[in-house]
């Protein structure tokens, strides 16, 4: 394939507001074309985010021979059946988090894309971000020591602008929820940190209506490590992670997005208390993944990766029943 990678997007949601301009700014990507079942809101949005042209239809976006990926940023619980389409058309996915609505249909995301032999990955982008191979490479030197324990947290006082009727956060049946939303962050860190699937989870939440309004999450791990996190959208913002170990620990207090782009840090604290700050390369975290993205697939490394993803749903699917069963899980 030829660079750049030609995208097109399926539909205005909110996120697509930072993906469009990252798409603009990566320089193996360009954007080719926006579908909306709403032709007036399609209208605006490629005036605003510089779109080229517009598609009447999801289907008709899919179609279209002059895309080659497609960004999904639809409700969760539309996640399993156009990301599925897209691939059968032979378009590379990149599906906003979470996943799916359950472990099930994240698995038949994940064959949908092997079998049809496309790039498939979900939208989570501090993976991307420079500050996160700083950390892994700390991680990987073994600065840390054995890692014990990871605590994390995610929360802000969520707000709606919309009739809740139609906000699919305040509905179990499209995927809502503070865990699915914001714990999300918080699970996929502990795997992506320990690399593993934990052993046994335990989760308590805090209902509102037929969702969690928060969400509290216990994981441990065979080696005897554990993880804590809460998530809630009614608490102040927050979003940091300390990841422990037996000779030092790694502090982040912005781990999914840092609060000012230009001010991307971390900490390192040894076993004596001394604290070491880790300036990172600034960088716009979007612009990261999309080029990260559209790369893997100019340069033909489109082996599926999805592995941390659907351990991500794994776990969430087992701390969902725990909250609901008010105990250990451990059969997931």
């Amino acid at each position: 394939m030829q660079s750049p990678v030609r995208w097109g997007i399926l539909g205005t949601a909110r996120i697509t507001r930072r993906i469009a301009p990252a798409i603009h700014s990566a320089s193996s990507a360009k954007l080719i074309a926006i579908a909306s079942r709403s032709a007036g809101k399609a209208q605006v949005w490629a005036e605003k985010y510089e779109c080229p042209q517009i598609v009447e239809s999801y289907e008709q976006l899919l179609e279209r021979e002059d895309i080659d990926a497609v960004y999904i940023p639809l409700p969760p619980h539309l996640h399993a059946e156009w990301t599925i389409k897209a691939a059968q058309a032979g378009k590379h996915v990149l599906c906003e988090k979470p996943l799916a609505l359950n472990t099930h249909e994240a698995a038949s995301i994940v064959n949908a894309c092997q079998q049809a032999g496309v790039f498939f990955e979900e939208n989570v982008m501090w993976y991307h971000h420079p500050r996160a191979a700083q950390i892994r490479d700390i991680l990987n030197q073994g600065r840390l020591g054995e890692i014990r324990r990871i605590t994390s947290a995610f929360s802000f006082p969520w707000q709606s602008t919309v009739d809740p009727t139609e906000e699919y956060r305040l509905k179990q049946e499209q995927g809502g929820g503070s865990l699915m939303d914001l714990g999300w962050y918080c699970v996929g860190a502990s795997l992506w940190t320990m690399g593993i699937l934990p052993e046994e989870v335990f989760g308590r939440e805090v209902p509102d209506g037929s969702v969690d309004e928060s969400f509290s999450g216990w994981m441990r791990f065979d080696n005897g490590a554990e993880a804590t996190f809460d998530c809630s959208r009614n608490l102040t913002s927050r979003r940091w992670i300390e990841i422990a170990g037996t000779e030092g620990s790694i502090v982040c207090d912005d781990f999914t997005r840092p609060w000012q782009e230009e001010k991307a840090r971390f900490w390192i604290h040894d076993a004596q208390g001394n604290a070491e700050v880790v300036n990172c390369e600034p960088a716009n975290q979007e612009t990261c993944l999309i080029e990260n993205f559209s790369q893997r697939i100019l340069t033909g490394q489109i082996e599926n990766q999805q592995s941390l993803g659907l351990k991500t749903q794994q776990v969430i699917d087992a701390l969902r029943k725990s909250a609901k069963s008010n105990h250990i899980e451990r059969d997931f």
